[in-house]
């Protein structure tokens, strides 16, 4: 039916697609300052190595970052000197993989790890996109739906609802009031707007982040954590709010419809002039398993993918 949530099993034993992207040896770091030099094998929805004689192998969730790091020297044995190191962070899930490159020359390794972290990127955002069904942001209310009169933006955004469940909601942000001193972020089903899953409160002290990690689409709004298309796009949803926030701090009246329709045309501008960035790659089959459809948000244990 049309009043049930979209959801995908998240975790970490789902099948790896067709043949790897990209192949290649890396020095997989483990506890206790070992390295180990592994076949490390990318594909399309994940990674896998070969490590003690098994094959340890990860699909992708759209919950997942990746970037450089370095480790204090004064920690490190020699063997992890000469090494440029990079995470994996599969962050809702708690589970995070350091690799680390190994060259000749330092020039070479760097550039050999940033080929890497790319490529990983970009399949992340990959999986991600894939889940998203096709929209653009839109900021005008629909007519015949009151709740969305005054909304600045609104949009479909992922949604990380348990360990191994991300759901697809339809988000919209709603402006300040100054007599309960906060906005809201309303969560619907889908962009007809029915039915509505979750509210989120936006206050002064409501924290809101980023996720740090290259070409990374996730955000962090008071502990609930959420995923756009892109880069790009998160940038849009977290200067909306953020600007919010500036009028809520300076006490801001209540904005009046005319102030209203005035941040939809500014957003709508932005939105326009960055409209292939915020959309990434158009529309592809979901690249991890749909779970099935039921109402509401929590509704019954997830099916398909293990709990954790």
């Amino acid at each position: 039916g049309v009043n049930e949530v979209l959801s995908y099993a998240v975790s970490v034993d789902q099948p790896l697609r067709g043949m790897p992207v990209r192949q290649g040896k890396l020095w997989y770091l483990l506890a206790e300052e070992k390295v180990e030099l592994v076949d490390f094998c990318l594909y399309v929805n994940g990674f896998s190595f070969a490590h003690e004689g098994h094959e340890v192998s990860i699909a992708l969730s759209p919950f997942t970052l990746v970037r450089n790091c370095k480790f204090q020297e004064t920690y490190s044995n020699l063997s992890l000197m000469d090494l440029k190191i990079f995470k994996l962070s599969l962050f809702t899930q708690n589970l995070c993989y350091y690799y680390g490159v190994r060259a000749a020359d330092e020039s070479e390794a760097e550039e050999e790890r940033q080929r890497w972290v790319v490529e990983l990127a970009r399949a992340v955002a990959l999986v991600t996109q894939s889940l998203f069904p096709p929209f653009s942001i839109v900021c005008a209310p629909m007519e015949n739906v009151v709740s969305t009169l005054r909304r600045l933006m609104a949009g479909y955004v992922l949604y990380h609802e348990k360990s191994d469940v991300a759901t697809v909601v339809y988000c919209e942000l709603h402006p300040h009031c100054d007599v309960k001193d906060m906005a809201k972020l309303t969560l619907y089903e889908n962009e007809l707007c029915q039915r509505l899953v979750m509210e989120i409160s936006v206050v002064v002290g409501t924290i809101c982040c980023e996720k740090v990690g290259v070409n990374c689409s996730c955000f962090c709004i008071d502990g609930h954590q959420f995923s756009t298309r892109t880069c790009a796009e998160r940038k849009l949803w977290l200067r909306a709010i953020s600007n919010i926030k500036v009028k809520l701090q300076n006490r801001a009246p209540t904005p009046s419809g005319e102030l209203i329709r005035h941040y939809r045309s500014a957003i709508e501008e932005h939105v326009r002039s960055v409209r292939d960035a915020i959309e990434g790659h158009g529309h592809i089959d979901p690249l991890l398993p749909r779970l099935p459809r039921r109402p509401g948000l929590g509704a019954g244990p997830a099916r398909g993918g293990s709990a954790t």
